[in-house]
């Protein structure tokens, strides 16, 4: 069912005698990033309750594609769609996820649960054409959160998701384990990961993208410039403990007690 990976019931999965996914994996990816630009004030209002530090005034929207991916069960493959902050914590420059969206539900509670992102449902369309064009869209639960078209364009300009400085590498979140008798946070530590990539050159293009307002899901209400657009793929994509940088950097919050 996974590939070539196993459950662990000692992998710290909850509960851990019904583990609900190996915590190991592997994927080809396909990635339409498009660059854009967005009010500062509306990323630190989403900031705040972390100890991250945003780095420029862009924000990559990642729609993605991994197909023969070992957890994608019913499929075979997952689509995403990342909206990625670059931020700073301490010495380490990394992408954070300020709104995620998954079609694998296994996928859902693994990035959720394992390193805290803020993985939701969603449908989606990601549909290549020989041209090099690729159109679609992506919903939730009824309501459309965003529409785009991407024609390569070589001429088209290549635009960095960090203005000045390092890149960001890796992807940092705070990860919550909330109050079981009452809202709020019972536990919150920061955590790390580096999955290993081997991107192709990217081919930079024109974009159109729509963002629809949902009050659940407010994507649209970050009014993006867009920036730019490129797409790039990478056959090297896999998550594990022998292939990845992961890593507990910080415990926010004292574990509750028992």
């Amino acid at each position: 069912m996974f590939g070539g990976y196993e459950l662990n019931k000692r992998a710290g999965v909850n509960p851990p005698y019904s583990p609900a996914y190996p915590l190991e994996w592997e994927a080809e990816l396909r990635t339409l990033e498009v660059v854009t630009r967005v009010e500062g004030a509306k990323v630190d209002a989403m900031l705040a309750e972390t100890p991250f530090e945003r780095v420029g005034d862009r924000v990559a929207f990642r729609f993605m594609l991994s197909p023969r991916h070992t957890l994608g069960v019913d499929s075979g493959e997952i689509h995403d769609l990342m909206v990625s902050v670059p931020v700073r914590y301490g010495d380490l420059v990394a992408h954070t996820h300020i709104f995620m969206y998954t079609s694998e539900p296994i996928g859902i509670t693994a990035g959720r649960e394992v390193f805290g992102y803020t993985k939701k449902d969603g449908d989606f369309v990601f549909a290549e054409q020989e041209s090099g064009e690729i159109s679609g869209s992506v919903s939730r639960r009824g309501h459309r959160l965003a529409d785009y078209r991407f024609v390569p364009d070589p001429s088209a300009p290549s635009v960095r998701l960090v203005e000045a400085g390092p890149p960001a590498e890796g992807e940092i979140h705070v990860r919550r384990l909330p109050h079981p008798d009452g809202s709020g946070v019972a536990y919150a530590d920061v955590v790390y990961r580096k999955t290993p990539l081997a991107y192709t050159t990217p081919v930079a293009g024109t974009v159109e993208m729509t963002l629809h307002s949902c009050e659940w899901d407010p994507l649209a209400d970050l009014a993006p410039e867009v920036l730019g657009a490129h797409f790039m793929t990478s056959d090297v994509f896999g998550g594990g403990f022998a292939k990845e940088d992961r890593r507990l950097l910080e415990r926010l919050t004292p574990p509750p007690q028992g």
